[in-house]
């Protein structure tokens, strides 16, 4: 890896020092696909590219359990004691309208059911701007 930038199209880059002397803190959410290969960044820069994983004030995390924004009371399960639930919060499928869980791939696959179909029986075109030619790696020797 020869560089990391932040930033997009519409408003240009900005090189990222990853010397590790900078002290700011990046925010990073991704798809859960995403997340293992972000992980062994490390691994595949052979350490040239370290990624700690860090609380707000930038304290390096212990778990993955320390990632979580939960009050200190809390033990690090993901699931409440059984009937502690509060009812009202919960999403019911009742009725036309109720809301309902939907999954990422299903968001996606949604999505590109409403693109336009030029034929019958042929699958939908997708949209193509500048930023599809966009180079996002290079690799290089």
């Amino acid at each position: 890896m020869t560089a990391t930038e932040l930033g997009g199209l519409d408003r240009g880059y900005k090189a990222i020092d990853s010397s590790g002397k900078d002290e700011r803190l990046y925010s990073l959410s991704c798809p859960l696909m995403l997340g293992p290969i972000i992980v062994a960044i490390p691994k595949y820069t052979k350490g040239k590219l370290a990624l700690v994983p860090k609380k707000k004030d930038g304290t390096p995390l212990k778990s993955k359990v320390d990632a979580l924004e939960m009050p200190p009371e809390n033990t690090g399960y993901l699931l409440p004691p059984p009937g502690t639930t509060d009812a009202s919060s919960v999403a019911k499928n009742v009725g036309k309208h109720a809301g309902r869980e939907i999954k990422e791939w299903q968001a996606i696959m949604d999505h590109l059911r409403r693109l336009p179909v030029t034929k019958k029986g042929e699958l939908p075109v997708i949209p193509v701007d500048e930023r599809a030619a966009e180079v996002r790696a290079i690799k290089a020797g």
